[in-house]
Order: C-alpha cells, then sequence, then structure tokens
C-alpha cells in the first residue's frame, strides 16, 4: 500500500531548511554522488552480460540442474554474504511461486519501483495516449488581434523541449481565426498559465538533499521544458544572468562546496534574473578542485517561474504584442468561467509507449515523477464525480494523490497492501519499500493484459521470441542493486524474476555480476511441474546470505 500520511510538500528552496533538521551531513559524501552517477546511466548489458560470467565454474555447476539447487547455491555466493537479499521466482503462466527466499520481505527497490509507475500508468491510460500541450482563448479574432485573454494550458509532459515551445508559439502566429489571411499580432487581454490545483513545483522531501541539483533529478513541474534542464547559453537575452555562484543560502552552499558536482539555477520573477550556483568540479588531475566550477548544465530550482519567463520570451521573440506578466494560481478561474474555449495550438507529445520505453531505458527519474504526476489527475478525474476518496483529496499535492491513485490500482491487481510502500514514483526515496513478490505479479498482471508492455523494457540475450531473452528493469543506489524481469528460458518457460540485494557494500560491480550469474543459472535450469511455492521455498537450513 502506498503511505497514508501526508509529507510537506517540498517547493525550490523549502527543502533545504528542512534538511538542516534532518542531518545536512547527507550531502556531504562523493562516493554518494558517484554511485547515483552510476544510476543516471544504468550499466546492466555488457557488465552484466550474462557472456561474460557464463565461463565462472561455480556457476556452471549448477547449469541445467534443479531450479530450487540453483538458486539456493547462488545465495551463499560469497559476494551477497553479508548483504539481504531477497529474491522471488515466478512461473508467469500460472502465477506458481518456483522460488522464494525473502520474496514476501520488503527491500529497498530503488529504480526497480519505475516498473510499477509505468505499468500503472500505461494500464489505466492506454498505448494511444499522449499528452497535450494547448494554447487557449476564450476571446475572439480580428484582423490579427486577439480580443480576449491567452492561456498555456500543462499537461505534465516530461518530453516538452523549447523546440515544441517555439512551435506552439508558431502555430498561435499563424492562426487565421477570422480567415483574413492576417497573423496574429497582439493579445490585447491577460495570458494565463492552466495547471491542476496544487500542481506545484516539486523537490521531494523524502529525497536526499545531495540530490539536488543534480541532472539525475530534475524538480519536477506542471510546464516541464528541456527536463526543466537549462544551459547558460541558451537562456533568453530577455533574461538576465546573475553568475555570482553563492545562492545566498548557506545549505545550499554547502551543497555547492562539497564534492557533489552540482549545478543549480534560481530564477527571480521580480527582476526577470535567473542566477547561476555552480558546484566544484574535477580539474585537469580528475579530482575535485576547488577552483574549478562546473559550467552546467543547471537544474533550476522554480521551474514553473523559468519556463513561463521562457514562454514569454518565445512570445515576444515571434513579434506577438502582449502583456509580459503571466497570471496562474487563483487568477486562474476567471479564466475558466469564460466559456467557451478555443484551441488555437496544441503540441501532442510522442505515444505513451515511447515515452515509458525512455523512462524505462535511461530510468529517468523525471519521466517516472511526471507520470506520476499524471496518474493522479487520471485518479482524480475518475473519482471526482463520486465523490470518492480520491476527490477528498484534491486539496493535496499531484505526487500524494497519485501515489494514492497507485494504492489502488495495486489493489485492484490482487497485489497485497502491506508489500508496497511507496514516497515516490521513481525509486529515489530510501524509504520506498516492496517485496519483490509484489514486483512479480506486477509483471505478471502486465503480461496477462498488456503483453506488448514487455517490449518496453529493456532486452538482452536472444532475439524476440527465442529462448533465452530476459526483458528487466535494474535499480542501483547506495547499498541497494536490484533487478526485476520477465525470463525466456531454454526449456520453454517464461518466468517473472525479481532480485533485491540490500545492505552491500559500497562497490556494485560486484553485486552486479552475481545478479547475471543468476540469471544465466536460471535460463538453463530444469523446471519440474510438480514446483509449488512451498517444495522450492529456502529449506530450514540457512545459507550464508541468510545467516548473516
Amino acid at each position: 500500500m502506498t503511505r497514508s500520511h501526508k509529507p510537506p510538500l517540498l517547493t525550490a528552496l523549502s527543502v533545504f531548511s528542512l534538511a538542516c533538521l534532518v542531518g545536512i551531513s547527507t550531502f556531504a559524501c562523493p562516493s554518494q554522488a558517484r554511485a547515483r552517477e552510476a544510476q543516471k546511466k544504468p550499466k546492466v548489458g555488457k557488465q552484466s552480460s550474462v557472456k561474460q560470467n557464463s565461463a565462472k565454474p561455480a556457476a556452471k555447476a549448477a547449469f541445467g540442474g534443479d531450479l530450487n539447487l540453483a538458486v539456493k547455491t547462488w545465495l551463499n555466493r560469497p559476494e551477497i554474504r553479508h548483504s539481504r537479499v531477497g529474491v522471488e521466482v515466478m512461473d508467469l503462466a500460472t502465477g506458481t511461486v518456483l522460488f522464494q527466499s525473502s520474496g514476501d520481505k520488503r527491500h529497498t527497490p530503488a529504480s526497480t519501483a519505475k516498473v510499477i509507475t509505468t505499468a500503472c500508468l500505461y494500464d489505466l491510460l492506454g498505448r494511444d495516449f499522449v499528452y497535450k500541450t494547448k494554447l487557449l482563448t476564450a476571446g475572439t479574432i480580428k484582423d490579427g488581434v486577439l480580443n480576449g485573454d491567452l492561456a498555456l494550458e500543462t499537461s505534465e509532459d516530461p518530453s516538452f523541449s523549447r523546440g515544441d515551445l517555439a512551435s506552439l508559439v508558431l502555430s498561435l502566429r499563424n492562426f487565421d481565426g477570422d480567415k483574413s489571411g492576417v497573423k496574429l499580432q497582439a493579445v490585447k487581454g491577460k495570458i494565463y498559465q492552466l495547471s491542476p490545483n496544487n500542481g506545484a513545483d516539486n523537490f521531494h522531501v523524502h529525497w536526499l538533499l545531495e540530490d539536488f541539483g543534480q541532472e539525475w533529478m530534475p524538480v519536477s513541474s506542471s510546464l516541464v521544458v528541456d527536463k526543466n534542464i537549462a544551459y547558460s547559453a541558451g537562456i533568453p537575452s530577455t533574461i538576465k544572468i546573475d553568475d555570482g555562484g553563492s545562492s545566498l543560502n548557506s545549505v545550499l552552499d554547502g551543497v555547492l562546496s562539497a564534492d557533489l558536482a552540482s549545478a543549480f539555477l534560481i530564477f527571480d520573477e521580480s527582476t526577470q534574473t535567473a542566477k547561476l550556483c555552480r558546484g566544484i568540479a574535477s580539474g585537469s588531475n580528475g579530482k575535485p578542485d576547488p577552483k574549478v566550477h562546473k559550467d552546467g548544465p543547471f537544474v533550476v530550482a522554480n521551474p514553473t517561474a523559468f519556463n513561463l519567463a521562457l514562454f514569454s520570451s518565445t512570445l515576444a521573440e515571434s513579434g506577438v504584442e502582449f502583456d509580459r506578466r503571466i497570471l496562474r494560481d487563483s487568477k486562474v478561474p476567471g479564466f475558466l468561467a469564460k466559456q467557451p474555449t478555443l484551441v488555437l495550438a496544441e503540441h501532442s507529445s510522442k505515444p505513451l509507449p515511447q515515452l515509458i520505453k525512455l523512462c524505462l531505458y535511461e530510468s529517468d527519474n523525471l519521466y517516472a515523477q511526471q507520470f506520476l504526476r499524471t496518474i493522479a489527475q487520471i485518479g482524480l478525474n475518475a473519482d471526482k464525480q463520486g465523490g470518492g476518496k480520491l476527490a477528498s483529496k484534491r486539496t493535496s499535492d499531484l505526487e500524494e494523490r497519485g501515489l494514492a491513485r497507485i494504492g489502488q490500482w495495486l489493489s485492484s491487481i490482487a497485489v497485497p497492501n502491506a508489500e508496497v510502500i511507496l514516497f515516490d514514483g521513481c525509486g529515489l526515496s530510501r524509504k520506498n519499500s516492496v517485496t519483490p513478490h509484489a514486483l512479480n505479479l506486477v509483471l505478471r498482471y502486465m503480461a496477462q493484459k498488456h503483453p506488448e508492455y514487455l517490449d518496453l523494457l529493456r532486452s538482452q540475450g536472444a532475439g524476440k521470441g527465442e529462448s533465452g531473452r530476459f526483458r528487466f528493469k535494474t535499480g542501483a543506489m547506495e547499498t541497494v542493486r536490484g533487478i526485476t524481469g520477465v525470463l525466456d528460458t531454454a526449456q520453454g518457460k517464461k518466468l517473472a524474476v525479481t532480485v533485491l540485494v540490500n545492505g552491500h557494500k559500497a562497490s556494485v560491480s560486484d553485486v552486479r555480476i552475481v545478479i547475471a550469474d543468476l540469471i544465466e543459472r536460471l535460463r538453463r535450469v530444469n523446471i519440474k511441474e510438480a514446483n509449488s511455492k512451498e517444495d522450492n521455498k529456502a529449506d530450514k537450513t540457512p545459507t550464508a546470505a541468510e545467516s548473516n
């Protein structure tokens, strides 16, 4: 189940004051930043290639043998001797648990949690869904002048870019509403941003402070532009740049002075100034040098304000005259009361499967968080007519509503509530807790109802339709390494396999190799039809991993 209590919304700079209370020392660990950099670019593939490890004598002894023996001997590998290991192997067709060792115990899932978020979104919206970002009006156009208000309706689209924004404005510029042949030249009304209730920027309270200002976790927002990451060379001339380096906040400055390679941008709406904050970068010797500072990219601390400034600048550059101030939040209902509205321009994203595939391939945390915010709106729209639980939460933030909706969805597909505790949609929170069994149940449900979803996962091994293929999602952070996926065995069976390793030493390379060894063993084992959860559960004699 998802958590029931509501944490405070963490927006822009408020997170840093709270971080002082929970422990500033969390950001002063260079090894953690480097480990998370590895998470941003998943290395399952060459590094964990089965071909590289299949020659190991210890592993080969179990190949072609009994599944129960193969996994039990694997659990005794010395690399995971002192780790907490949860593993479950399930027959995808029948749902029979063929082997389980702590598979019904919750573990930190890291990015394997993205399987839950993306599967829920895919099941609720379907393969044809696209995000639509629109420019609307309730006014009329005559002789190239919009007599009325203009609204930018956001969509949570994680793929929306500066190029898409420019195309949207160009379509607006070319809109010929009265068929006079005159391009739009001016907006005489106000300009609004339309976004969901409480769809504010969010850097989550349950992420580490050291995650801030890092490319792997930009701040979420209803209007995303270029993944809410900016480059100094791309900032419009209408926006001033303050490149002083200091953030004027002691906690933020601590992040900048630590060996974390962070870099962020804070936008001041009142002065239309972008303040660039550069963290320490490496010198020519490859080591952090206090004299060298990172030259971006800059994670935008308050993306809604900055992205609206980009919209305003794009309008001005296109030659449209308008009041430069863009209204939002409490001022928006005044626009919505004016009906009907006319769509002046619209941008559609790529279909949902392509966005999910990118999210899973790149382990993109921002995409996953935007998906969570999207799920929140699905739940609210479906529930509000009946005045249900989600409708009663319409004043909570989007992330909270999304987690509540995922909890409902998991219950609907028979995943035990006690087996899933989520604090975010991307797996970055160290408080997330999921059982291997729950992940296997999600994979089995998707394999039965949406088998094409499995092809959005990374794939390794033989070609499509051939034995040996493994479609999977990995997860990695400090002391955590996991994998969940569907394996086609040499015997022709389809297995849901989830392994979550917690509490290992800082280096993950050895654990990556160990997990690859297990997958190779499972590719080749013989599966007895009589196998069952009770027959193949780890016996009463503890393995080395379990006894430590």
